[in-house]
């Protein structure tokens, strides 16, 4: 697939994302956003999480399940690397993990050892209460996103995509 920078493949995204979902795989949803999220300006990736995963817009009934699917279908390494990079970067703003483990019931304070539920409620816990943590490490893990369901990445992509259109189209 060519990288983001290339004409035709703007064109190609920017065309089959104004003819909507019309059942296109789930996988060509995600890739989009890694690609989006590998060649698209570092704020605008995280600026579009935020967006799309704002808590105003989607609630923690809705979205929690979607996390801890996403999380049961990542890879032990993948899941532990994506609970990692959300300890310590709660850990900079002060929470200490085992605080996290004991406020959030996790299994264990050891990202090495996060089971899907720990990681669900990480990425829940951040999302609502420390929203530029969960953007940050959600931009530098797109593999979190293979996982959620396809209107939700394809909104993701959607807001991203807007954003680059918006920059290309004020110069």
């Amino acid at each position: 697939m060519p990288q983001w920078g290339n004409q035709d493949y703007k064109k190609a995204v920017f065309e089959q994302l104004a003819q909507g979902s019309g059942g296109r795989e789930d996988q060509d949803q995600s890739q989009h956003f890694e690609n989006f999220s590998a060649g698209a300006p570092r704020r605008d990736v995280e600026h579009g999480v935020g967006e799309a995963f704002h808590p105003e817009r989607l609630s923690s009934e809705e979205i929690a399940p979607q996390f801890r699917t996403a999380a049961e279908r990542m890879q032990p390494d993948e899941r532990s690397e994506f609970a990692q990079d959300l300890i310590e970067e709660l850990h900079r703003r002060g929470l200490a993990p085992s605080w996290l483990q004991q406020m959030l019931g996790l299994g264990s304070a050891d990202p090495t050892q996060a089971s899907p539920d720990d990681v669900a409620k990480l990425a829940e816990y951040s999302r609502q209460n420390h929203p530029e943590v969960f953007q940050r490490v959600v931009a530098d893990k797109p593999f979190f996103v293979r996982w959620l369901s396809k209107p939700l990445v394809a909104a993701l992509v959607g807001v991203i995509a807007s954003k680059l259109l918006k920059r290309a189209y004020d110069r």
